[in-house]
């Protein structure tokens, strides 16, 4: 029975103690660190930015505050953000910050800047603004096609049944209003120099979205319901597309470009493009990063160009985009078969080769960096124009030459961080401004605890976490200490054949496969008593067992000895006693018929979550770890779906397979069972719970031990101290002692204290 288990790990818990503290601001920046984490950019907050914007697309300020104040509760005094206006094209609208970061994602082209990085804070509606700066552009070329037009127009004289005047404002004429400004949902082409200047920078061609391949049909179906099929069509190239949605022959005639190869000197033929006809704008092609140049799709102009190499003269038709959007852009860049960056690249230099403008490009993702700022390296290398080589140029900053540069930098003190090595506040501040110059110029970005126009984005405030420091039961102590002296040992014979130092190769990363065990025994203290089978613990072991087990955890050869390693446990207690209090939390969901709440577990190491999930065997839980992609997703919607406290409400994951990507805001408690190699890792685990959507207040845990080495060597780094063995300090490095936790929980005021600052 439940009640009977949880007296239990009471009764095995007695022998320890914790020291608890509360962080309020965990995803708080540290000024004393670098790291990868940036704030906002271009939210277009200011009073003239938001001026210039309501001028632009025609609205009256004082009817969207009445709108807004009928949505409002009746004497509530609180204004309630709604929809500020639906672009020609869309279903849906737009509420006031995502109208102004499309309006300013577009004028990034006013400084030779061919597109941009959209990246939102997850929960903020980026994917409302990429079909924003479709529909946006579509009606920009629109509007200036149909002005154009009219004004070539002219009325023969003396003849019946001429041509109506135009509605437009002639050609040259001064106005402040067009009576089509409402059709194209912004000030007309016909008078407004700003739509003038935006609409002739756009190159023709039709929209390509590229997303993941695992939501290529979820975002099909999203786009048809928030799009209208009137106006755009869409259509998809990707794997299991149903027939009707599919790109088909006759789209790919009325779409396609060709590419001619002729004779040229002794660097071989010449590639010359010739783009499809004006007015396709209205085609949303969604591909995923492997099909965009698959030899039989109508983007593989690569394979399509050599072919015509091979045969001069000869002309071979593909598709050439106006705007390409790479949704979660930062997958792209890590998947060795994506195609998405070379392709870009590809047609960036055929497109300048023939005297075309490149199709716009726009990068989307909440999360921007990943561990270094390298990661930026690819789209602003595709976004660069010439003219940015010019030192005098406001771009210079942002150049390949510059970006490489910085990049160094970056690595080189994060480097010099990671040996220990404390570096002054002014290099690290430096660091930031040139980053922060780069991407004023290329970013629009909002967090989730934001303001706009005086009020909160969300309602979510500062990511707020318990971090619970564990005591070790006395008699666990001596196994746990010979355990650490093998590490250690394993550790120094691996540093020195890298020739490095043992801080050196742990933080580089050489020699964190050695931890592993002793990472793990933080959770699983038993494991030092029971060394046997020699188990290594690391993912693609759990991996293996989960796939020769058929994806059940009892049938892992880890099972049977997790009742030996998980006597004593204290961070198992507490994760006990947190499912206990999950169980009993009867406090209400606004919006839901049921008071049941869920509980996501995030491990550091894939192995700790398998541990757990056998550990748990007795609850109904779900493991999101080491399965088929079907399996995994099985798994989520089980736990999202679940409505009553005997469903599965239990979700254990390690960082790697639910650190970014999930939607658990159906979640209330969170878990992390330690901590990560990097602070910003645990952010991003917490932020799967803590995000926009989230009904109700969170309930976040840390748990540390700090009594095992492996975890403060962690958690120093995360201080830009890591590894730093200070005079007299040799002794205690491998030392496996209760006294951090003491010193906590006395009040000790310490470097080693339990809230570090932030990263």
């Amino acid at each position: 029975p439940r009640e009977a288990y949880v007296e239990m790990i009471d009764a095995l818990a007695a022998e320890y103690d914790v020291a608890t503290a509360e962080d309020d601001d965990y995803g708080a920046v540290d000024l004393d660190v670098l790291d990868t984490y940036i704030g906002s950019y271009n939210s277009g907050d200011s009073d003239i930015q938001w001026s210039a914007c309501l001028d632009f697309f025609n609205i009256n300020q004082a009817e969207y505050q009445k709108r807004e104040a009928l949505a409002s509760r009746p004497g509530s005094g609180e204004r309630k953000r709604v929809p500020m206006k639906k672009l020609p094209g869309m279903t849906v609208g737009l509420f006031d910050y995502q109208l102004m970061g499309v309006f300013n994602l577009l004028r990034f082209i006013l400084n030779d800047v061919p597109g941009g990085l959209l990246c939102d804070e997850q929960g903020l509606g980026k994917t409302q603004e990429m079909y924003g700066i479709i529909a946006l552009v579509h009606n920009l070329r629109r509007c200036k096609a149909e002005v154009k037009a009219a004004w070539k127009k002219t009325a023969p004289a003396g003849k019946k049944n001429a041509p109506l005047p135009s509605k437009h404002n002639l050609a040259g004429s001064v106005a402040r209003t067009c009576p089509l400004d409402e059709r194209y949902g912004f000030r007309c082409y016909c008078y407004n120099e700003l739509t003038r200047e935006l609409a002739d920078r756009l190159p023709e061609g039709p929209n390509v979205l590229v997303v993941p391949e695992r939501s290529a049909a979820s975002t099909l179906r999203d786009a048809k319901a928030k799009l209208d099929t009137k106006v755009f069509k869409i259509r998809g190239c990707f794997s299991g597309v149903e027939k009707d949605d599919k790109l088909a022959a006759g789209d790919i005639s009325a779409l396609r470009a060709t590419i001619t190869a002729t004779q040229g000197g002794d660097d071989g033929p010449v590639l010359q493009l010739q783009a499809a006809g004006a007015g396709r704008g209205d085609y949303i092609i969604i591909t995923d990063p492997v099909q965009v140049n698959h030899r039989n799709t109508p983007f593989a102009f690569a394979l399509k160009a050599a072919k015509s190499a091979e045969t001069p003269d000869k002309k071979s038709a593909f598709v050439v985009p106006g705007m390409v959007l790479a949704d979660e852009y930062h997958e792209h860049a890590c998947r060795e078969d994506s195609a998405t960056l070379p392709w870009l690249e590809q047609l960036k230099e055929l497109c300048l080769d023939s005297q075309l403008s490149a199709p716009l490009a726009y990068f989307v993702s909440g999360t921007p960096l990943d561990d270094t700022i390298a990661d930026l390296r690819s789209p602003l290398a595709l976004l660069e124009q010439a003219a940015w080589g010019d030192e005098t140029h406001a771009l210079h900053c942002a150049s390949s030459a510059a970006v490489d540069d910085l990049i160094g930098t970056f690595k080189e003190v994060t480097i010099r961080q990671n040996l220990g090595e404390v570096v002054e506040r002014s290099e690290i501040a430096d660091c930031r401004r040139r980053l922060d110059r780069v991407l004023k110029q290329v970013m629009v970005r909002r967090l989730g605890t934001d303001k706009f126009q005086g009020r909160n984005l969300t309602d979510i405030g500062p990511l707020k976490v318990n971090i619970v420091d564990h005591q070790l039961p006395a008699a666990a102590l001596a196994d746990l200490q010979a355990l650490a002296e093998r590490t250690s040992q394993s550790a120094a014979r691996n540093a020195a054949t890298c020739d490095m130092t043992l801080p050196e190769a742990i933080r580089c990363g050489y020699t964190q496969h050695d931890l592993y065990k002793l990472r793990v025994a933080s959770t699983f203290p038993g494991i030092a008593r029971h060394p046997e089978p020699p188990f290594a613990f690391n993912d693609a072991e759990a991996s293996a067992m989960l796939a020769a087990a058929g994806g059940e955890a009892a049938r892992t050869p880890y099972f049977p000895h997790v009742p030996g390693w998980a006597a004593g446990s204290p961070k198992l207690a507490t994760i006990t006693r947190t499912i206990a209090t999950m169980l009993a939390d009867n406090s209400p969901v606004p919006g839901a018929a049921t008071t049941a709440k869920k509980y996501c577990i995030f491990t550091p190491l894939g192995a700790e979550a398998l541990l757990i999930q056998c550990y748990l065997q007795h609850l109904p839980t779900l493991l999101y770890e080491g399965q088929p992609a079907g399996a995994r997703r099985a798994a989520l919607e089980g736990f999202l779906n679940a409505t009553t406290r005997a469903a599965p409400n239990v979700l254990v994951a390690s960082l790697a397979a639910a650190g970014t990507g999930l939607n658990l805001q159906a979640a209330r408690y969170a878990t992390l069972t330690g901590p990560a190699w990097t602070k910003r890792a645990n952010q991003q685990a917490y932020y799967r719970i803590h995000r926009v959507g989230q009904r109700v207040p969170t309930r976040l845990q840390l748990l540390l031990a700090r009594w095992n080495p492996a975890e403060r060597m962690i958690l120093a780094g995360y201080r830009g101290a890591a590894n730093r063995v200070r005079d007299g300090e040799e002794d205690t490095w491998w030392e496996v002692a209760n006294r951090w936790c003491v010193d906590a929980e006395e009040g000790e005021n310490r470097e080693d204290g339990i809230v570090e600052r932030h990263q």
